[in-house]
């Protein structure tokens, strides 16, 4: 299945469900948590909240993001950590990124929660295996995905609107700004990553 149809089979679920309401609202929530133990992309998942239910879904999709990411950061740390370690042992792309999260702590979850190569899922199982404390990757996972989520959200909603006939220079200016910035993190991502990478294939890390 392809992100679009995953995205529009979303979108045909949430719908069933009306407009955001409290029986839709824990509907919402349980799908971002659930996307914290799943390899369904967050951004997949934002788009298809805010075609629903537009921006108004921002303040559900936050926190429960949040909780998710702590359930499977969790899960890695106290009941999965040896198959994992077992996988991550033979990326070097992976142990690069552990061995700057152990050396730069919660900058390099905010980086990596902003913009990053690696699946959101995989994050979370990754950063369990670090030596970050809970709380650090916590306040960092939360703050530092609120711009992907209202970026994405924003994306769904503006698409929804654009279908009905409605458009506004605003929202053209905002897409922009944030595929600019989305860049921008990437590149500093990348640049992060390819050095710890170096350091660990010459054994330094």
């Amino acid at each position: 299945m392809t992100s679009i149809d995953l995205t529009q089979a979303l979108i045909d679920f949430l719908r069933r469900w009306g407009e955001l309401s409290p029986t839709s609202a824990v509907v919402l929530a349980l799908i971002f948590i659930a996307g914290g133990l799943t390899p369904v992309p967050r951004a997949v998942l934002a788009l298809a909240s805010g075609v629903v239910f537009g921006l108004a879904a921002v303040p559900i999709i936050i926190p429960s993001t949040a909780i998710g990411s702590v359930f499977a950061f969790l899960l890695a740390r106290y009941f999965f950590s040896e198959p994992l370690w077992r996988r991550v042992e033979r990326s070097p792309k992976l142990l690069a990124i552990m061995n700057a999260v152990d050396a730069e702590g919660w900058k390099i979850v905010a980086l990596c929660r902003l913009a990053s190569p690696i699946p959101s899922t995989l994050q979370n199982a990754l950063f369990g295996l670090t030596h970050i404390s809970l709380w650090s990757y916590f306040w960092a996972s939360f703050v530092f995905t609120i711009p992907q989520i209202v970026l994405y959200t924003y994306f769904g909603a503006v698409g929804n609107a654009a279908l009905l006939g409605e458009s506004t220079t605003f929202g053209l200016a905002l897409m922009a700004a944030g595929a600019l910035t989305a860049l921008i993190v990437v590149l500093l991502i990348t640049r992060r990553v390819r050095a710890n990478m170096r350091a660990v294939e010459e054994g330094r890390a």
